[in-house]
């Protein structure tokens, strides 16, 4: 029986040239991954890359993924507990609630910072129709026309009921995940 020479190009393992084969030439493609679709062993002195930690690739980082893209494990719940204390947490402490939701989380999710900026935009915007109506009733008893009142406390109360009624409605829909926006009369977009 005949020992098989190495530089027998039949003794070569599948994919690779044989050893005494010329080099492909410079710029030329890989050649293909042998049957099976392993890939070769790194050449002599090659590293292969270690797999991810926990075998799973990690999340992409936020500034790589669209407004729309799903978020991964905790953070979701997060995001959506911190959209909704934007809105919610108007009935207890006013426009703070959304400043502070949009300040703190603005750079971490476009998901968040979506709902907090138009959850602070329609608090200014009932800030701004109330000191309007405020001043409006003022000048009215000051001038002792009763027309200004006449047209400011309903005009207030209209506002109040809609910024209430909106509010709930954008909690509910931040709760299922969705970009709504709000109408542009009850939420000017002053906070982008």
């Amino acid at each position: 029986m005949t020992q098989p020479d190495d530089r027998d190009p039949s003794w070569a393992s599948p994919g690779q040239p044989p050893h005494d084969a010329p080099p492909p030439p410079h710029g030329a493609p890989p050649p293909p991954p042998p049957y099976g679709g392993q890939q070769p062993p790194p050449p002599y002195g090659g590293q292969q890359p270690p797999p991810p930690y926990g075998g799973q690739q990690p999340p992409p980082p936020y500034g790589q993924q669209g407004p729309h893209a799903p978020l991964y494990g905790q953070q979701q719940g997060e995001d959506t507990t911190w959209a909704l204390a934007a809105y919610l947490g108007q009935f207890a402490v006013g426009f703070i609630a959304p400043l502070v939701v949009y300040l703190a989380r603005k750079d971490d999710s476009p998901f968040t910072r979506f709902h907090g900026a138009q959850a602070l935009n329609a608090a200014l915007t009932y800030i701004i129709a109330f000191i309007a109506a405020f001043a409006l009733i003022i000048i009215s008893v000051a001038a002792k026309a009763p027309v200004g009142m006449i047209i400011a406390i309903p005009l207030l109360l209209i506002v109040a009921v809609a910024h209430l009624v909106y509010l709930i409605i954008a909690a509910v829909k931040a709760g299922k995940r969705e970009m709504y926006r709000l109408p542009a009369w009850i939420c000017w977009r002053m906070v982008k």
